[in-house]
């Protein structure tokens, strides 16, 4: 008989019958009176640890297998084994409709930065188990990493039969969550995306899952949304305006448009503020809010933002050299300035750089800014400083949305405040809009800074403003946003101005 052994330890030098793992028994049947020789034990035993290292071997691929397949926190399964169970799931018949259920955790950041990393990891762990309490046995639960979950529905379900297993899911999550001496409660959003297989693309589905569940967290989170058509055709126009909008930024088919500021009380023009506007080969018109969006989230903000920069320096100064009467010295450009710009470190060189190759100075330039991108940030409030060094205007974008307080505004460089749109639409007929205005204006006032007026739509704003001390303004009372040879020809000749086109 021989006895199939492995060494708990290869390195160690104890004597054989010291650190062995016996993991079964092997035996030859010998016919005669001879015994064994010493050879054939040596054989037999060769041919023993050979086994051994096999079935080692073997279990040292399963386990990789298995640290390949799941999260290493959780124990739960990862993306890759997520990927291969949709599919089999898609692949298997009888066809109909199949759920998944995105869940992201609400303001884990806060959890972290409030009890450390390890209590953020323990929290995931009992988030994990919490999913997995409240949906069925065969369901699949993965990790995809972060606060981000997948389930996936082993029985067929729609999305009434996937919404009573979300409703599951937010009870569960319901309940504090005991981490040390601290009881913590969070709660949690839910996408939900329900396809037909066989006929479905597994990563159409989880990508319209993970749309479903960023929309609930857009509406402030704790909510449970179900995938729709429209967030599809948002979602292939978010993709399509992504794959093109680098070479959009390259080969000229951006365009700036240019919106005056405008003295209300002549309608003489003080300067303008450049905007951007692309027609796209196939999907038309594409709203700024969207492309300046992908551009953040890409990484694009930073060319985007000095390709921007770049025309607007460009065009001032052709406008100074063509239209001296009309472009005097004290007309300024304006330029938005995104939150990834002013966290760039080489930001103010940039901007000095664009000035000096245009020959243009600091006062020639107003950059706009939000509320929410300078205020508390150290950074940013060290770009401005070091923008006024170089004489640059600096001005508060849609102000009253944000969070200014009044230390913080005392505190920044900033010259000019603009009135957010909504404040001015309806401007003489709400009272509270009224109200809202009039503090804004007595704070601007109060601070020795400049206001500007957005949204100017009707006569009645207009009056309201100036009655206020406000006269300076943008809108479409006056004229829309142009192309630069209509904005020329509108300022060279104010009295009678071309009907523009809505852009």
């Amino acid at each position: 008989m021989g006895e199939l052994r492995g060494r708990r330890d290869v390195g160690s030098h104890r004597p054989p019958a010291v650190g062995w793992l016996h993991h079964g028994v092997f035996g030859f049947v010998k016919y005669g009176d001879r015994g064994w020789s010493a050879h054939e034990i040596r054989a037999l035993r060769t041919i023993a640890t050979l086994l051994a290292q096999m079935q080692a071997r073997l279990q040292a691929e399963d386990q990789l297998r298995h640290i390949a397949h799941h999260d290493e926190l959780t124990g739960l399964p990862n993306r890759r084994a997520l990927l291969a169970h949709l599919h089999a799931v898609l692949a298997t018949p009888p066809p109909g409709p199949r759920a998944l259920l995105f869940i992201d955790v609400d303001r884990l950041k806060a959890t972290n930065d409030f009890l450390g990393h390890d209590a953020g990891d323990h929290f995931i762990i009992a988030v994990a188990e919490r999913i997995r309490a409240a949906v069925g046995p065969n369901d699949m639960v993965a990790r995809l990493g972060g606060d981000e979950f997948v389930v996936a529905l082993a029985a067929a379900a729609d999305e009434v039969k996937a919404a009573a297993v979300a409703s599951r899911v937010q009870r569960a999550m319901a309940e504090p969550i005991r981490l040390g001496g601290q009881s913590l409660r969070r709660t949690v959003s839910i996408g939900i995306s329900v396809t037909q297989a066989p006929t479905a693309e597994v990563g159409v589905w989880l990508r319209s899952a993970d749309q479903a569940v960023l929309t609930a967290k857009d509406g402030g989170g704790n909510c449970v949304v179900a995938f729709t058509v429209e967030m599809r055709i948002r979602e292939e126009v978010r993709v399509a305006v992504e794959m093109s909008l680098l070479s959009a930024i390259r080969d000229g088919t951006l365009a700036i448009h240019f919106q005056p500021f405008v003295d209300m009380r002549d309608r003489s023009a003080s300067g303008a503020e450049a905007l951007l506007r692309w027609h796209h080969p196939t999907l038309g018109p594409v709203p700024p809010d969207l492309f300046v969006g992908v551009a953040e989230a890409t990484n694009l903000a930073g060319e985007l933002g000095r390709w921007v920069l770049d025309g607007a320096c460009r065009q001032l100064a052709a406008w100074r050299a063509d239209h001296p009467e009309a472009i005097t010295a004290d007309f300024t450009m304006a330029v938005n300035v995104s939150p990834v710009q002013l966290l760039a470190i080489d930001f103010v060189d940039t901007v000095a750089e664009v000035l000096a190759s245009y020959d243009l100075e600091g006062r020639d330039l107003v950059l706009e800014v939000t509320e929410h991108a300078v205020v508390g940030d150290v950074d940013a409030a060290a770009t401005l400083r070091g923008l006024r060094r170089l004489g640059v205007c600096v001005a508060i974008d849609d102000f009253g949305t944000g969070y200014s307080s009044l230390a913080q505004l005392k505190a920044l460089p900033v010259n000019i405040l603009k009135i957010d749109r909504g404040f001015v639409r309806d401007l003489g007929k709400t009272v509270e809009d009224l109200s809202i205005v009039r503090s804004i204006v007595g704070l601007a006032d109060s601070f020795g800074l400049d206001l500007i007026a957005e949204g100017v739509e009707t006569e009645i704003a207009a009056e309201t403003l100036l009655g206020m001390g406000c006269t300076t303004a943008q809108g479409f009372l006056y004229p829309r946003p142009l192309p630069a040879e209509d904005f020329a020809q509108w300022i060279t000749a104010p009295a009678a101005p071309p009907v523009p086109s809505a852009h």
